[in-house]
C-alpha cells in the first residue's frame, strides 16, 4: 500500500474503502498512486516488446518501458476495482496469511490481473478521462459553491462478482509452456473462461437468472455471468495486449522440394502404372500452383481452355 498522501483522482482508491461490508470482510483501507501501484516481486508473467524483423526488441517511447509495469492515477474511475486483499478474500474467503507461499502467489497473480485490466484502455485514454472529471468536479465547486452528486465506486458485492477465479485459472495456464514459446498463447487459455460461462449457463441459478429477447430464432439472452463483466473484458484486452500473439505461418514450397516430389511422382508412375491418372492430376497440381503462387484452392480454376490455346499459339 502507498505511503503518500494521496487523495481525489491523483490516487488509486479500491472500491471497498472505508466500507464496512460485515462478517469476515474488514473496513478495507487501501489506496496508491499509480506508479506506486506495480507488479508483485514475484511477477514472472510475459511482457510482450516491440520487435523488428530481426527480432530485436524496441520500445518506441520512454512511456512504453512503464506499459503493464506500473497503474496510472485515475485508472480506477475506468475499470471497477478492487484490491488484491479484497478479492484474495473473496475467492477464498479468509485472509491472506504472509508465510504461505500458495497465498502470496495468488496475490502476485491478483495484482497482475488488476493491472492487466487496467492497461485494457490506453494511457491517453485514461488521462482525459480524468482530467474531464477534474473538470467537472472544479465547475461545479467554483460556479455553484455545490459539491457534485457522483456515482459511487463502491462497495462491491460479498462475492466474485468480476470473474477473478476465471482470470486467476488462466494467468497459472499462462505460465506453462507453449508450442512456439515458454508460455501458453492467449487464444489457448482464453478457453477457461468458455468452460466457465458454458458451467454458469448449465447451473440452476444461471440458467434460471438468464432472460431472453426476441422471437422464434432471432434471439438475444442477458446473462449475469462473472466472465461477461467489465472488469473481465477489461482484463481480456489488457492480458492480450501485454502477452501479444505469436503466429508461425506456414513456409512457402522451395523449387527443391518441388523436385523431389516430381521424381517421386516419377518413380510411381513407372511401378504402379493403374494409377497414372491419379499421378499426372497431383503433379499438374502441384506445378500449377508453384509456378502461379496459387492457393490450393485456385489450381481449380485454372482455364484449360486458355492453356491450350496458349500452347498451340507457340
Amino acid at each position: 500500500m502507498c505511503s503518500r498522501p494521496c487523495r481525489g483522482t491523483n490516487a488509486l482508491f479500491c472500491g471497498n474503502f472505508g466500507c464496512d461490508r460485515g462478517g469476515r470482510f474488514e473496513v478495507c483501507r487501501r489506496a496508491w498512486c499509480g506508479p506506486c501501484y506495480t507488479p508483485h516481486p514475484a511477477d514472472k508473467f510475459h511482457i510482450n516488446l516491440p520487435a523488428d524483423e530481426d527480432g530485436y526488441s524496441w520500445l518506441a517511447h520512454e512511456e512504453d518501458q512503464l506499459r503493464f509495469r506500473q497503474a496510472r492515477n485515475g485508472d480506477h474511475l475506468m475499470t471497477p476495482f478492487q484490491c488484491d486483499w479484497c478479492l484474495f478474500r473473496l475467492v477464498t474467503g479468509r485472509v491472506p496469511r504472509s508465510t504461505a507461499r500458495h497465498d502470496v502467489f495468488l496475490l502476485c497473480i491478483l495484482r497482475r490481473c488488476n493491472l492487466d485490466a487496467f492497461w485494457g484502455r490506453e494511457s491517453s485514454t485514461v488521462l482525459a478521462n480524468r482530467r474531464n472529471l477534474d473538470q467537472l468536479i472544479h465547475l461545479w465547486d467554483n460556479l455553484l459553491d455545490t459539491t457534485p452528486v457522483l456515482p459511487s465506486l463502491g462497495p462491491y458485492p460479498a462475492y466474485d462478482c468480476f470473474g477473478a477465479t476465471v482470470a486467476v485459472g488462466m494467468m497459472v495456464k499462462s505460465l506453462n509452456p507453449g508450442k512456439y514459446a515458454d508460455h501458453t498463447q492467449f487464444e489457448t487459455m482464453r478457453k477457461l473462461r468458455s468452460a466457465y460461462s458454458n458451467l454458469y449457463h448449465a447451473s440452476a441459478g444461471g440458467s434460471t437468472a438468464m432472460m431472453t429477447l426476441g422471437r422464434d430464432t432471432a434471439k438475444t439472452f442477458l446473462s449475469s455471468c462473472p466472465s461477461n463483466s467489465l472488469w473481465f473484458e477489461r482484463f481480456c484486452r489488457g492480458c492480450f495486449k501485454r502477452m501479444g500473439q505469436e503466429t508461425h505461418q506456414d513456409l512457402a514450397l522451395s523449387i527443391d522440394v518441388l523436385m523431389a516430389l516430381l521424381r517421386l511422382l516419377e518413380d510411381q508412375w513407372v511401378s504402379r502404372p493403374d494409377q497414372r491418372d491419379t499421378l499426372s492430376f497431383v503433379g499438374a497440381f502441384s506445378v500449377i500452383a508453384f509456378g502461379g503462387s496459387f492457393r490450393g484452392n485456385e489450381v481449380f480454376h485454372t482455364d484449360l481452355f486458355g492453356l491450350l490455346s496458349t500452347t498451340v499459339c507457340r
